[in-house]
């Protein structure tokens, strides 16, 4: 939205117009499908493990290639599934999702996974990682999950948020 704004009042570039806009209608256009999905069943089960594995696998090399529409992507797919569940589900998966280490905090020991993603200058990449986050802290087991090796991500989630402010 703020790069709209700024092509709008003229601050920006319109090099990367089209390019924009396309990334816009493809995003646009898979929210369009999930909403409109009329064979969505509740009981689906929407991620089972080897799902949670390729999104995490796809997220750490879309990482690596510093390729901001993959990660932004899959940390959308994720947040989408797990609002898509029922609530009483959604504490389920949010377990899931610590249990095969997501965001890559347990495994590395050390949390410059998400921290590399919150320091990127790209409001829709810290807005989607934020959503993950915000989904994975509404639960106790979340909260510890992010902080397992000490706040660095709530200092940087705090840093970010009054960025936005």
């Amino acid at each position: 939205m703020q790069q709209l704004h700024n092509i709008k009042d003229g601050n920006q570039a319109n090099e990367n117009l089209g390019e924009t806009i396309d990334n816009y209608k493809a995003q646009i256009g898979k929210y369009t499908k999930i909403i409109n999905n009329d064979e969505w069943d509740e009981k689906t089960e929407f991620m089972n493990q080897q799902v949670m594995l390729d999104h995490k696998k796809k997220l750490i090399s879309a990482k690596e290639e510093k390729n901001n529409e993959n990660i932004i992507e899959v940390l959308l797919s994720l947040r989408v599934n797990a609002l898509q569940i029922s609530p009483e589900l959604r504490k389920n998966l949010v377990y899931e999702l610590i249990r095969n280490d997501v965001l890559n905090i347990e495994e590395a020991k050390e949390s410059s996974f998400i921290l590399d993603l919150l320091n990127v200058h790209a409001y829709n990449l810290k807005h989607a990682t934020l959503s993950l986050i915000s989904i994975i802290a509404a639960t106790f087991k979340g909260v510890e999950y992010l902080m397992i090796n000490g706040p660095l991500i709530l200092e940087k989630i705090i840093d970010v948020i009054i960025i936005f402010i």
